[in-house]
C-alpha cells in the first residue's frame, strides 16, 4: 500500500486521490504537498487549515482515485 501511495504522489501530472482507513475515515489528497511519509505514519495536512492528522500506515484500508469534476 505504501508503494502505491508513493507512486500516486510522484505521478506526473499529479491526480488527486483518497486514503481510506479501516475506521472508515477518508482523507483527500489534492496535492502532493499535503503529506509527509514516515516509517509508520503519514502526516496529513488538511487543505486551507491549520489542522493535521497522523494516519497510521497499518490502518490504511484502500487508496481511491478521485474523479475530476466534469
Amino acid at each position: 500500500m505504501l508503494d502505491l501511495i508513493r507512486d500516486m504522489l510522484d505521478r506526473e501530472p499529479f491526480h488527486p486521490f483518497r486514503v481510506v482507513l479501516t475506521s472508515g475515515d477518508r482523507y483527500d489528497v489534492g496535492s502532493p504537498h499535503m503529506r509527509t511519509i514516515g516509517e509508520t505514519m503519514i502526516f496529513y495536512a488538511y487543505p486551507r487549515s491549520d489542522r493535521f492528522a497522523y494516519l497510521r500506515l497499518n490502518q490504511i484500508a484502500a487508496v481511491e482515485a478521485i474523479e475530476a469534476a466534469a
